[in-house]
Parts: structure tokens; C-alpha cells; sequence
């Protein structure tokens, strides 16, 4: 087994599996279900069901790849030893795009549901969006500082609260109002709509990638990785397809809504009052996603400063509670510069939510862009690390990773091509993504020039692991695992 000197193994199965959870489900799912129902008619929970197909070959070769190298900052290790260090340094640079546009697009989704609790007004709306998610971003990036078991345990228990709760609630109320009439016709529109839907919804399944950021310090990774995906994406499956049910049988597709809450008050499922309930809750969930962020993908910077990809600042973690604190103050830099500037430049013109949805196209598609590497990965493991993979937890037939891997690759693909043909999105990811890619392509190479003045080979670099890293000649036993948890 992998094991960092600096990192501390502090996040329990409970707890990697809530953060998986809390990454995937974000406030989507209280909008797409009410807003597509018309276009799908009330079969749209069967387009969940089929949409989460693609994120289970993601998911494989997660499991796989987590259960081998349970390192720190996965994203950046794995692509850097097993496709080279271009492609290592391209994979940290992409994420910084993505997961700060992520954060902007999450603080203001959380600020707009907070101004609709305090009734905030439309011209004033804006400002407070702004204000209250720099505040937020600052909040989450303080909580991040701390003990990575604290970041683990405040995680789990705001998505418990803030995403299964409240989505249980909903469930349940709306299930004495479920009206079977609303099934007859299942395909009024035909069965294109609810296949063309799952593509859309496809998105609502990605995040599973984080675990591998965070598997440097996932207690007994080898055996937990696997388990907390192979428990995650079943309770996913289920809150969604139960939750675009109950949509689907308490409001008839004919009608066409905007959100899941506009529903609830025009069914009256529940007292107007009651409302301001889950609207908080929902705000939760918002921020069981941004939380995440942070703690998963800071350790990437931290692994490439260890290299010298990045400045060797970013190698420094906090000297009490071994967080790293540079990576993390990159995240909140750079997302509320994009908090500043996108919602204020474009807000007025599509409306703050439209713009955020915007940024969140633009994370989307990094996102797919990065599972290519790592599907690949998937494949080239066993033939240059094979004492990793015979060491493997989950360790599936070759034939059967290479299947996967694959499907994993094209479904990445497409659904980036099916992105940028979109006329809105399409447009953002087109000026934003590509140039920016080119831009790290120009960094990537005077990064290695300088390093090369100073005698350093990238190429030397990335064909072994940091001295940080050890890796156990023989898998751990049970009662070794428990001597190590409880020296922890």
C-alpha cells in the first residue's frame, strides 16, 4: 500500500463515500428534473437511470486506479507516471480552470438561494450575490485549513443533511400527491427526448474522479476506494431516479415548470412557509459540492510542487494540521476572481443564474477533458507498474479494464463534442477552455526550460514517486492496519 509521510490517513469509508456523494449531487437536481419534464414527458426518470451509465466506466477505472496507487492529488500522479509529465503538468493546470469556475458557479447558486430566503430585491441582488459568495469562498477555504479528518466529518455531515435529507423530504411529501395518471402515456413524446435527456443528465454523475485526489488519505484505501464507489453510485442512482419519479407523478409534463421548489408551491405539497426549510437545505447542498473542491483538489498542486511542475511553494503544508495551504490559496484566489468578473460582466445581460450555468458548462467539459488521460491511465498500469497492480484491491481482468477504459474514453469524447455544439455553452467553452489550454501549453514549456537551466529532468522526475511516497512490498493485514489506525 501507498503511504505519504506528510499526509495523515484521517477519512473513514463513511466519509470517502459522503464526499463522493457531496461532489456529484449539486442543485441541478432541483432544477433539470422540473425543467426538462416537458420536453421528456414523465419517463424522464428512466433518463436517469440511462445517464449514469458512462459514469460507471469513469467509476471502474477510479476504483481500479485509486486501489492501486492510493496517493495524494491522484489526478496529477497517476497522469504524470503513466502518461508523462506534459500531460501530468496539462491535467493540474486544466484543474485550476475547472474547479475555480466550479467554485464561482457554486457560491453564487448558494447566494441566490440565500437571497431568495431574505427576499433580497432584484436590484440589489447582484451585489449581495457577490458579497455573499466571496464570504462563502473565504469560509470553506478557512474550514479546509484544518485537520483533514474535520474537513471529513463537516463534509459528511452537510451532504447527509443538505443533500440526502433534503432529498428524502421531498420524496416523501410529494408520495401521498403521486398521481399514476400522469404515466399514461410513458413516451407521449417518443423515446428520443428521454435518450437525448440522459446525455443531458450525464453530467449530473460527474465528481467521480475526486476520490483519487483524496486517496492519499483514505484509511485502508485498497479495499475502501472501491467500496465507497461501489456504494456511492448505487444511492446516487436511487435519489435521482426516485426524485424525477416523484416530479413526474405529482406534476403533469404539460406543464411546464423551472424548478423542482416552483412545483412544490404550485402542487402545495407543503406550506408556503416550509419552503424557507428546504430552501436552506438546498443552500447545503450547494455547499456539500464547493467544500469538496477544495479539499480534493489542493492536494494535486501539492504533489506537482513536490516535482518542481509547479513552484516548489506549493509542496508546503501546514505545519499543525499537514493541509496545503498554498494550493488552497491558489483555489480561493482564482474563484473569486471569477466570481467578480463573470457574474458582474455577464449578470445584467442573462440574468445571474443563467451566467452561473454558463461557468459550470465550462468545469462540465474540463472535467470530461480529464477523465481521457485517466482512462487511459487505466490501461497502462499493469504494464509499468505491475507490482502496483498485483497489489491492487479491486484488480478486474485486464480484458475487462481495457472494455471499460475504452467506453470510458469515447463517452468523455462525445460528450464534449455534444458541449460545444451547444449555441450557448458551446460559445463560453470555445473562448475560455481552448485559449486557455494554450496558454498552459506556453507555461508547461517555460516551466520546463527553467527547470532544465537548473538541472532538473521532468522525464527523470516522473519515472519515480516523491520521496514522500513509500509503497508496502506486500499488502497490509487486518491487524497491521489496526496497529497503524491506532497509532494515528
Amino acid at each position: 500500500m501507498a503511504e505519504d509521510k506528510e499526509l495523515k490517513r484521517g477519512l473513514t469509508l463513511p466519509m470517502a463515500i459522503f464526499i463522493i456523494v457531496g461532489m456529484v449531487i449539486g442543485s441541478s437536481i432541483w432544477i433539470a428534473p422540473a425543467a426538462i419534464l416537458s420536453r421528456t414527458g414523465p419517463a424522464i426518470y428512466i433518463a436517469y437511470l440511462l445517464a449514469v451509465i458512462p459514469g460507471i466506466f469513469v467509476a471502474y477505472c477510479c476504483a481500479y486506479i485509486g486501489s492501486a496507487i492510493p496517493v495524494g492529488g491522484g489526478s496529477y500522479m497517476v497522469s504524470s507516471r503513466l502518461m508523462g509529465k506534459f500531460t501530468g503538468f496539462m491535467v493540474v493546470w486544466m484543474i485550476i480552470l475547472a474547479v475555480c469556475a466550479a467554485l464561482a458557479f457554486l457560491a453564487a447558486t448558494f447566494a441566490l438561494f440565500i437571497a431568495e430566503i431574505f427576499m433580497i430585491p432584484e436590484e440589489s441582488r447582484l451585489g449581495f450575490v457577490v458579497g455573499v459568495g466571496i464570504a462563502v469562498l473565504i469560509a470553506f477555504f478557512l474550514l479546509n485549513i484544518l485537520h483533514v479528518e474535520i474537513s471529513g466529518l463537516v463534509e459528511m455531515i452537510i451532504t447527509i443533511v443538505g443533500d440526502i435529507l433534503v432529498m428524502i423530504i421531498f420524496i416523501v411529501v410529494a408520495a401521498p400527491h403521486f398521481n399514476s395518471g400522469n404515466f399514461e402515456p410513458m413516451f407521449p413524446l417518443g423515446i428520443s427526448p428521454v435518450l437525448f435527456a440522459a446525455l443531458i443528465f450525464f453530467f449530473s454523475y460527474t465528481g467521480f474522479t475526486l476520490i483519487l485526489d483524496v486517496a492519499g488519505e483514505v484509511k485502508n484505501p485498497q479495499k475502501n476506494i472501491p467500496r465507497a464507489l461501489l456504494i456511492s453510485i448505487p444511492l446516487l442512482v436511487i435519489l435521482y431516479t426516485l426524485q424525477a419519479l416523484m416530479v413526474a407523478g405529482i406534476h403533469p409534463y404539460n406543464k411546464p415548470v423551472g424548478t423542482v421548489t416552483e412545483i412544490i408551491l404550485t402542487e402545495r405539497i407543503l406550506p408556503a412557509g416550509f419552503l424557507v426549510i428546504i430552501t436552506i437545505l438546498i443552500a447545503l447542498a450547494i455547499a456539500s459540492t464547493l467544500h469538496p473542491l477544495y479539499l480534493a483538489f489542493s492536494r494535486d498542486f501539492l504533489m506537482a510542487g513536490r516535482d518542481e511542475v509547479f513552484p516548489k511553494k506549493f509542496a508546503e503544508l501546514h505545519p499543525k494540521y499537514r493541509t496545503p495551504i498554498p494550493g488552497l490559496i491558489l483555489l480561493l484566489i482564482v474563484g473569486i476572481i471569477f466570481l467578480v468578473t463573470f457574474i458582474p460582466l455577464f449578470g445584467p445581460q442573462f440574468g445571474i443564474a443563467t451566467t452561473a450555468v454558463l461557468l459550470s458548462a465550462v468545469t462540465g467539459v474540463v472535467v470530461l477533458i480529464l477523465q481521457v488521460p485517466l482512462c487511459i491511465a487505466a490501461i497502462r498500469l499493469h504494464k509499468k507498474f505491475p507490482e502496483l497492480h498485483e497489489k491492487s484491491g479491486f484488480k478486474p481482468s485486464i480484458r475487462s479494464i481495457k472494455i471499460m477504459s475504452i467506453l470510458g474514453v469515447v463517452s468523455s469524447i462525445a460528450f464534449v463534442l455534444l458541449l460545444v455544439t451547444d449555441p450557448d455553452a458551446g460559445l463560453i467553452i470555445i473562448l475560455i477552455v481552448f485559449p486557455y489550454a494554450g496558454i498552459g501549453v506556453i507555461v508547461y514549456l517555460i516551466r520546463k526550460a527553467v527547470l532544465k537551466r537548473r538541472g532538473i529532468d521532468l522525464d527523470k522526475v516522473v519515472s519515480g514517486w516523491p520521496e514522500q511516497i513509500t509503497f508496502d512490498t506486500k499488502p497490509p493485514s487486518k491487524l497491521e492496519r489496526m496497529a497503524h489506525e491506532k497509532s494515528e
